[in-house]
């Protein structure tokens, strides 16, 4: 499931997606990878519903701005 997430998060970098829908993917740690680099600036939002998220982790401003994070029922 690692190596998926990943990939849909690197996709969504090179095609510069504007929403990124990682529901569903069992989760239980934020993706850091979403916080490194300058890949995700056209994002508006991360939809993140039915994972198991333990904490949040808002380290990058300009991600805090620009992100609609969508936690329901996390």
């Amino acid at each position: 499931m690692a190596s998926e997430v990943h990939e849909t998060i690197w996709m969504a970098k090179q095609e510069r997606h504007k929403n990124l829908f990682l529901n569903y993917r069992n989760l239980s740690h934020f993706p850091l990878e979403l916080l490194k680099g300058e890949g995700l600036q056209y994002l508006e939002r991360l939809y993140m519903k039915r994972n198991s998220l333990t904490s949040l982790v808002l380290a990058s401003t300009t991600l805090c701005t620009a992100l609609l994070c969508t936690l329901a029922s996390h």
